[in-house]
């Protein structure tokens, strides 16, 4: 067993200047999609521990499935089975238990090269029961290079039919940076989109109003901005803006109690959304800020170490009482997940991490019917990547 102790910890809110990370002071701190799937990647290694102790718990490692192709992100059908997307382009079903062999059919065309682009998120309208809509997220190729796409189509047990763009962000790049797009119902059913700015060369876009790029997005399920929008209204502003200035959203999720949207920013950050805010990625590195720029800081940041997040889950399950309440978040430079609990104000009191070092980036988490934590993972590039989850090792 490897044990992973926690530590206490206290967040204060910060303003900062562009170029400045906002910190927590602690005394610790290419191509189209192939038909089929791709090839079996090289088996994961060998001799990466499945048993761990955390602060509450012993937990063991369950492998789901294994032999993947850049697994994403995965959303649970009201009858257990577990629809799960790989970034060339394919839409997965395990039932039973059991991966099935032949893909979803119905994805439409995916521009992926690799880690950076593809089919990403995934998540079941909610009145998934009434009218069987699952909505994904993929990038898209046009005369104008690659842009992030919202699709969706009614799941009939083997395929999506009368599959549909609900939206097509105007964020169209040509860059070797990433294109991730991740996406969340809010509670009162509209849908959270991010657009990523379109790597490093284009974080400007971030600050700027009349294009989707760098900004989270707030649309209704048909892909219509609603009239509550900040921007709306508002002349050379696009009206499904609901925030600004990000580079590359890894993860987003509603708070179960609050309805807040929290989001993961690629490198080292969780914000709440905030409708209108600006979180000040494109502006201008090491100057003063110019008069009436106002930039919200990260609620939780990593620096040491820098974990790079992706995925995110509020845990309410009763498999772990002790967790109910808690954010879990995933690490790809450090293989791992972290658990940050809350105090009875919401503000962050302890975190841990349950385990390190297993060889494989974490790329998102979910909350199974059964109780237990479900991740993704792969390895970059050629490992087999993985669905696994955690359980109680009692």
């Amino acid at each position: 067993m490897i044990n992973r102790s926690g530590h206490m910890f206290s967040l204060r809110t910060h303003r900062f200047a562009p170029g400045v990370t906002a910190m927590i002071v602690l005394a610790l701190a290419a191509g189209c999609a192939p038909a089929e799937p791709d090839a079996a990647p090289e088996p994961v290694a060998e001799g990466i521990p499945t048993e761990f102790d955390t602060a509450e718990y012993a937990i063991r490692l369950v492998t789901v499935a294994d032999s993947l192709a850049y697994p994403h992100s995965m959303a649970f059908l009201p009858d257990g089975s577990l629809l799960f997307t790989e970034m060339g382009g394919q839409l997965r079903l395990i039932r039973d238990g059991v991966l099935q062999a032949e893909p979803i059919r119905g994805i439409p065309e995916v521009f992926h090269d690799g880690p950076s682009k593809g089919l990403m998120d995934i998540a079941l309208h909610p009145d998934f029961a009434d009218n069987n809509l699952v909505y994904f997220t993929y990038d898209k190729r046009g005369e104008d290079g690659v842009t992030e796409a919202l699709g969706r189509g009614v799941f009939s047990g083997t395929e999506l039919t009368d599959v549909e763009d609900v939206f097509i962000a105007d964020a169209w790049a040509e860059t070797q940076g990433r294109q991730n797009a991740r996406i969340t119902f809010a509670p009162d059913g509209s849908v959270f989109m991010s657009a990523s700015s379109g790597g490093r060369p284009n974080l400007g876009r971030g600050q700027e109003l009349d294009n989707h790029a760098g900004k989270i997005l707030r649309i209704r399920d048909d892909g219509s901005a609603p009239d509550d929008n900040p921007f709306v209204g508002r002349a050379g502003a696009l009206p499904e803006i609901f925030t600004y200035g990000h580079q590359n959203i890894h993860a987003m999720a509603a708070h179960p109690v609050t309805g807040d949207i929290w989001a993961i920013e690629h490198g080292d950050e969780a914000n709440i959304l905030r409708a209108g805010a600006n979180y000040g990625v494109g502006l201008p590195e090491d100057e003063p800020l110019a008069a009436g720029v106002d930039v919200t800081a990260p609620h939780i940041s990593w620096v040491d170490p820098d974990i790079h997040p992706s995925g995110m889950v509020f845990y309410t399950g009763n498999a772990f009482p002790a967790w109910q309440g808690s954010l879990f978040i995933g690490g790809l430079n450090t293989n791992q997940i972290h658990r940050v609990a809350f105090d009875e104000a919401g503000n962050a009191a302890f975190r841990e991490y349950l385990f390190s070092d297993i060889g494989q980036w974490v790329r998102d988490l979910r909350q199974g019917p059964d109780g237990f934590i479900y991740f993704t993972s792969y390895d970059h590039p050629d490992a087999s990547g993985m669905i696994r989850r955690i359980e109680p090792a009692d």
